[in-house]
């Protein structure tokens, strides 16, 4: 997926010329000062039915494991201000510590992370949907009509290669009859699957207009929500506060990952990739509640 990283960086960046940095008044903001609500803590079922919404993974939960990055990541961005722009990158590189996702040489590894911002990244993706679509090869028709269509102020575009629970590439399936076939050892298990999902490269477009007001420290929070993990927005009746509700005009936006956001990427991040996504995606109350427990133990 290298070549593959180089050729969308080079795409967006030609599509940027000209355009001016992002003006923003970056506001400084303390990550470790949190204000919450006094409001009754959730329920472990209001908790696993949040990590479940926020999760874009399809139906089968049981058969299927939650897409993470198992490559080293290269963070890279695009159309900000260079002090701003290492702030994000250095913030993300920070995340990326917390919950110990391999990182590439911080002075010479291609970007698989690349953030851009832009003026219409709607009509950007389009643009390079026509001008080089097989860049969009991987992902099936539905998938790719969503992305297309999907409007806001934010896109996120992410490429999922499945290989073998030893990260052997499996083969694309490309019709009915012909099922792809990785001969391994493997014992049988009801516990881990035969198969994980590596997030082999992320593209986060942010609309310039649609993020004024908001700190590099928020986005780049967003980001690393998105593209840690396959997310997406949580809507207006999330339980928890989350980082993915940035965007949400109903609601008042953390200040970076919450307690909840941090709790789900521990949980993807915990034991082995080929777990089944329930596993995972259940994992995320024990891991809240073992921070919380943490937290009452140090205020002790």
């Amino acid at each position: 997926m290298k070549i593959a990283g180089r050729w969308v960086l080079a795409g967006l960046a030609g599509a940027l010329v000209g355009v001016p940095a992002l003006a923003q008044e970056e506001q400084p903001t303390d990550p470790s000062i949190i204000v919450t609500e006094d409001r009754t803590p959730p329920t472990g079922s209001e908790v696993n039915r949040q990590a479940r919404d926020v999760s874009d993974v399809p139906s089968d939960v049981y058969d299927r494991p939650l897409a993470r990055v198992e490559d080293r990541l290269c963070p890279g961005v695009i159309g900000l201000r260079l002090d701003a722009a290492q702030l994000m990158i250095d913030r993300i590189r920070w995340n990326a510590d917390r919950f110990d996702v391999r990182q590439g040489d911080d002075t010479e590894c291609t970007p698989n992370l690349i953030i851009a911002f832009v003026d219409d990244g709607k009509a950007e993706l389009a643009g390079l949907e026509e001008r080089q679509p097989w860049l969009f090869q991987t992902m099936s028709k539905v998938e790719r009509e969503r992305l297309l269509a999907e409007d806001g102020p934010v896109r996120v575009w992410t490429t999922v290669q499945m290989r073998t629970r030893d990260g052997m590439p499996v083969a694309r399936q490309e019709n009915q009859t012909d099922p792809p076939v990785v001969a391994m050892w493997m014992a049988h298990s009801k516990i881990y699957l035969t198969i994980r999902e590596d997030i082999t490269q992320t593209v986060v477009l942010f609309d310039k207009s649609g993020v004024r007001g908001k700190t590099v420290i928020q986005l780049a929070d967003y980001a690393t929500m998105r593209s840690f993990a396959r997310t997406r927005n949580a809507g207006g009746d999330a339980p928890l506060d989350t980082i993915l509700a940035l965007f949400d005009p109903n609601h008042e936006p953390p200040g970076g990952l919450t307690d909840f956001d941090q709790a789900y990427l521990r949980s993807v991040y915990n034991g082995i990739p080929n777990l089944p996504a329930i596993t995972k995606i259940n994992g995320v109350n024990s891991q809240l509640r073992r921070a919380q427990e943490a937290e009452e133990e140090d205020a002790e």
